[in-house]
């Protein structure tokens, strides 16, 4: 009899779990986008294993480099993969530049310069080069000697269709593509005195923004209980219930 009464119990609790409403739960994917760092102001060249040019190592940039120039206000870019071998240095020149030094910096926004190849700016090129020299912290006996280095044999490579030439570091076997169409200049932006230059780097700002990938979205996952299921859970031999 109690055995009767409970089962009569349980289905009456079925009965009127029916009555209610169908339970859904929706679990939709929100993908996370990670904040743009600022763009640096000091990047390490990284040197390209297995590839050369005349004898000289290869090395491309991970990031990217801005740099504004007092004397003219001009903001020039580095993109990030692009390829220097400091080679706008003539080779007698070249024993001043340390690619794990200051110098290394300078160079890499002259080669840059000497790469797009601006009609009728080398000279002011040049006299960037020797500018950001001083500015990183080479001595001036060194800074004019590399810059009359590249002033007596630097003509030859400038503006050579050659130097346009981008490497992932991460994926050093594989041919890139240039991100963007070769620019007529190396000025992506004017600010007389470089004033506010350190604040518009440290905000993100990008010269050359990275494309970034649309993620891809999973549907939404629904999961819908009915008031039955609720009911096999309280019957002793239904449900999930393990044995």
């Amino acid at each position: 009899m109690s055995r009767t009464k409970t089962l009569a119990a349980v289905i009456g609790s079925g009965l009127l779990l029916a009555a209610c409403a169908t339970e859904t739960n929706t679990t939709v994917f929100v993908p996370v986008v990670a904040p743009t760092p600022p763009s640096s102001l000091t990047p390490q060249p990284i040197m390209l294993f297995n590839q050369t040019k005349d004898g000289r190592k290869l090395f491309t940039l991970d990031a990217e480099f801005p740099y504004c120039d007092v004397e003219t206000g001009k903001v020039i870019v580095v993109p990030r993969w692009y390829v220097t071998d400091f080679a706008s240095v003539p080779w007698y020149g070249q024993g001043f530049v340390d690619p794990q030094g200051p110098t290394a910096r300078a160079a890499i926004v002259h080669d840059w310069l000497y790469t797009i190849g601006e009609p009728g700016k080398r000279e002011e090129a040049d006299a960037i080069f020797l500018r950001a020299m001083i500015r990183y912290g080479v001595t001036p006996f060194q800074a004019n000697l590399a810059y009359q280095a590249v002033r007596l044999g630097g003509e030859k490579g400038y503006g050579l269709p050659t130097d346009w030439r981008f490497v992932d570091p991460k994926r050093q076997n594989l041919m890139q593509f240039a991100p963007f169409a070769k620019p007529r200049t190396g000025m992506v932006r004017y600010l007389p005195k470089c004033q506010g230059f350190n604040q518009l780097i440290q905000t993100g700002w990008r010269a050359y923004p990275i494309k970034v990938e649309t993620p891809v979205i999973p549907p939404p996952v629904v999961v819908t209980k009915t008031p039955i299921d609720k009911v096999k859970e309280r019957l002793p031999f239904g449900g999930d219930k393990k044995k």
